[in-house]
């Protein structure tokens, strides 16, 4: 009974430190444009997703993104998509941590794709 304690030991230890951990990955939420600015756009957050961001939420969105492709041709009032890596700096308005991509929707809220996919 004894040996078994050590290994049940080390593996309630290993758990902790690295299973209950929350790695960010990509998170995503749908917004209307309220205001282009140099370098950011302040959108009103329509769909939070997997986001963590409240419906109705402003947000400071930076334009300085990864995507290969860069930012699309925005004008106040488009639908937009915003993928980032899940931080939120809690700001007045919100700012986001890294941009993935920024992408102009339809009008049934689906992603539009200069190569047709998403």
């Amino acid at each position: 009974m004894k040996r078994w304690i050590l290994p049940l030991l080390i593996l309630v230890c290993m758990t902790a430190l690295f299973g209950c951990g929350q790695e960010k990955g990509q998170a995503y939420f749908s917004a209307t444009v309220l205001e282009l600015n140099d370098g950011s756009v302040r959108v009103k957050c329509t769909n939070s997703y997997n986001s963590g961001i409240s419906v109705h939420a402003e947000v400071i969105v930076s334009t300085d993104v990864v995507a290969a492709n860069g930012v699309p041709e925005l004008a106040v009032g488009n639908p937009i998509r915003v993928v980032f890596n899940g931080e939120i700096l809690e700001s007045n308005p919100l700012q986001l941590g890294t941009v993935f991509a920024i992408y102009l929707l339809d009008e049934n809220g689906a992603v539009i794709s200069d190569s047709g996919e998403f």
